[in-house]
């Protein structure tokens, strides 16, 4: 439908809709809107249907399953809602409207609603708007209470300029250096430390072992530590559900190149030296000791290693206590937000990442945050019991603002 309004204001309005913050942050909800609204004024409204959608304006195959990607849906879903809180703002009022109806990709023009004249309110009517009055006064204190100034969680607040950022988010997980051994070597070495078959290696190999450099294969770039992969799920889940692109890499081929494109999440501390980098010089790191054991480091206490995990020859101990260090912070040149997520082992990793995503637990983590705390770096310290190969639910340690 295309109610009192020209070609022309309707091409004029959708420039409107596609540089506003609601569809900025978005190409793919940018690219289903301008898409749609071009077909229907092209008179093209009866080829507006999924598999067409999805062929054209985002490139699948003609044989695609529309059933196994849905990526028409789930736009057309996020685009309704975008043009919902983009006209709630009442400076737009008097725009024309853009409407997408549920279960139709066939968009609908309007003129503007405009207001019929005055209404005569009687006392009676008056007293019902006073008590409704009052009772949304309430809901707005107690939203300011709850959630902030800005109407959103903490949670919400923290993960804003990575979630509106332009373009995808980078997710570089750690990987481990992992060395293989040659098959012969391999057979040999199991049998040295296992020679019962029991299942149950040693802690070592004998010292009359032999092991040459010729029988270690080195295999980096293959294997990422377990709390790190789970981590790195979770957030590709995180901002699936939320619509937003992302690409994995793994640190190992991770390149200054890709932190410059965008928002980033890097995963992983010792596994990962972009985090290792990132938090160098800041208040908050992972350090390893001269004397071999892993530790958070405080840089407003020289010298002092806070929170002390493993000793790096050895795994945790059973009923021991890990830490992760969580980051964000903006690229001075850029803008970008960058976060980092590193252990002191993968445990702790792991638990800083649910921690990470986490809404009541981050909500109770930045209570104590400065105003403005939103566009401001931080770094928050974590940690997490554990006990033999599991750990616990994060609890929150320290908060620091700058």
């Amino acid at each position: 439908m295309n109610v009192g309004l020209s070609d022309e204001a309707v091409r004029q309005q959708l420039g409107r809709l596609l540089e506003s913050d609601m569809f900025k942050a978005s190409k793919r909800c940018r690219t289903f809107l301008s898409f749609v609204v071009t077909q229907r004024l092209a008179g093209q409204a009866e080829s507006l249907r999924e598999k067409v959608i999805g062929v054209e304006a985002f490139g699948r195959t003609s044989g695609y399953d529309t059933t196994e990607d849905p990526v028409v849906r789930i736009t057309a879903g996020e685009v309704r809602k975008r043009l919902a809180q983009y006209y709630q703002d009442p400076e737009r009022a008097g725009e024309p409207r853009v409407e997408l109806v549920a279960g139709s990709y066939v968009p609908e023009f309007h003129l503007p609603v405009v207001a019929a004249g005055e209404v005569t309110v009687t006392g009676r009517e008056w007293r019902w708007r006073w008590v409704l009055g009052a009772l949304v006064l309430v809901g707005l204190v107690y939203g300011v209470w709850r959630y902030g100034p800005g109407g959103t969680t903490a949670f919400e607040r923290f993960w804003a300029p990575t979630l509106g950022a332009h373009g995808p988010v980078l997710v570089s997980v750690g990987q481990s250096r992992v060395y293989s051994l040659r098959k012969k070597v391999a057979n040999a070495a199991e049998s040295d430390l296992d020679p019962e078959h029991s299942g149950v290696p040693a802690r070592g190999l004998s010292s009359g072992f032999a092991l040459s450099s010729r029988d270690v294969i080195p295999s980096w770039d293959r294997y990422a530590p377990m709390g790190d992969a789970m981590s790195m799920t979770a957030l590709a889940v995180f901002f699936h559900d939320r619509h937003k692109d992302y690409r994995l890499r793994g640190s190992g081929t991770t390149t200054l190149a890709d932190l410059r494109e965008g928002a980033a999440v890097l995963i992983g501390a010792f596994s990962n030296d972009w985090t290792l980098r990132t938090n160098k010089d800041l208040r908050f790191r992972v350090v390893l000791g001269a004397d071999g054991w892993r530790s958070i480091e405080d840089g407003q206490e020289v010298g002092s290693s806070k929170w002390r995990g493993s000793f790096i020859d050895t795994p945790l101990e059973a009923e021991a206590v890990d830490y992760a260090v969580l980051t964000r912070v903006f690229d001075e040149t850029t803008g970008r937000p960058v976060i980092s997520v590193g252990g002191i082992t993968h445990l702790g990793t792991k638990a800083g990442g649910e921690f990470l995503l986490s809404e009541v637990s981050m909500n109770e983590g930045l209570r104590g945050a400065p105003a403005g705390w939103e566009k401001k770096n931080l770094q928050m310290v974590v940690s997490t019991k554990v006990i033999g190969a599991s750990a616990s639910p994060p609890r929150f340690v320290a908060l620091h603002v700058w």
